[in-house]
């Protein structure tokens, strides 16, 4: 009899164990990535990169002379705070002649003008009118018609704050040079400094006219208490890498 062969199921050949995929770092030699690294450093913001306060300008007619006299006032607050080693800076972008809305706003600075020392600030003080919160930047300068009282006033949003400057005094001898440090003294309420009490400084509360005239350079010098608070409200923060905000005490001079 003869014998049947045994038949032999073919068993299907098991498949290489597949091993795992490196990731992207491994696939790449290390003179392909170094490069990819650096160009992905500079793309990305560097850490306590500057931060940029934006101002609008509002004037009655665009060829107002304080229009240069805020320019002034922002260059010297941008050498400074170089000087200091701070990365914010100040950037003037626009500057807005006699928009519709000035009226509102002329009444708005009035009120807080005469009534600044007594009222309270952000939500529950008065509120700004939608044509100066349309105007957008983080500080609108509202170069007045009115005599009214300088001040730095805190808003909600944006803009964060609402400079208001006084018409020029035609006669006085030197006003423009006083008028300089006045814009500059209330800039510096809106980067987070105070008053200070008695000397010739640029942020003394009250202040002599004179005092402003006389100083050298055409610019009231800060004290080290200012320039201390500056790099304290500004300085890079370690463990963000970003620079501070400020606190702001802005009070009417």
């Amino acid at each position: 009899m003869a014998r049947s062969r045994a038949s032999r199921a073919r068993v299907p050949r098991r498949a290489p164990t597949a091993r795992p995929r490196p990731g992207w770092a491994g696939t790449l030699s290390r003179r392909a990535v170094v490069p990819m690294l650096i160009a992905l450093a500079i793309a990305l913001p560097a850490a306590g990169q500057g931060l940029e306060r934006r101002l609008v300008v509002v004037v009655p007619e665009a060829d107002d002379p304080r229009v240069e006299h805020t320019r002034a006032a922002i260059a010297f607050w941008n050498r400074t705070l170089a000087d200091l080693g701070l990365d914010v800076r100040m950037r003037e972008v626009e500057v807005v002649a006699g928009p519709p809305g000035m009226r509102a706003i002329e009444t708005f600075a009035r009120f807080v003008s005469q009534r600044g020392g007594r009222i309270p600030k952000g939500r529950d003080g008065p509120q700004p009118p939608p044509e100066l919160t349309a105007l957008g930047g983080d500080v609108v300068v509202l170069l007045s018609r009115q005599p009214l009282l300088p001040f730095a006033w805190p808003l909600i949003g944006s803009p964060d704050h609402l400079v208001a400057i006084r018409s020029l005094r035609s006669g006085r001898p030197r006003d423009d040079t006083v008028l300089r440090n006045v814009i500059a003294h209330e800039l510096g309420h809106t980067l987070g400094l105070r008053h200070n009490r008695g000397g010739a400084s640029l942020m003394c509360g009250p202040c002599s006219s004179l005092a402003a005239r006389e100083s050298p350079g055409g610019w009231l010098p800060l004290t080290a208490r200012d320039r201390a608070l500056l790099r304290r409200l500004h300085g890079k923060v370690e463990t963000l890498g970003q620079p501070g905000r400020a606190g702001v005490e802005a009070v009417p001079d």
